[in-house]
């Protein structure tokens, strides 16, 4: 009996590899840890998906704005 236990691995596609490190003011930290407890996230997880979601509207606004997406490399 070969099998392992536990929780099967992430596709590689899923897997959380990069580390952005931010810098906050204690208040701000504060104030962002009220909100991710508030929703019954960990303080990381809240900023980055707070993160995610505002990129994705940024950059949706200004693909509406100039007729197309446009990346940096």
């Amino acid at each position: 009996m070969n099998s392992k236990t536990g929780r099967p691995r992430k596709a590689p596609e899923d897997s959380l590899t990069e580390i952005v490190p931010i810098r906050l003011t204690q208040a701000e930290r504060d104030q962002c840890e009220i909100a991710a407890k508030r929703t019954g996230r960990k303080l990381t997880a809240w900023i980055r998906e707070r993160a995610v979601k505002a990129a994705k509207h940024e950059v949706k606004q200004m693909a509406a704005e100039s007729g197309g997406i446009q990346t940096g490399a």
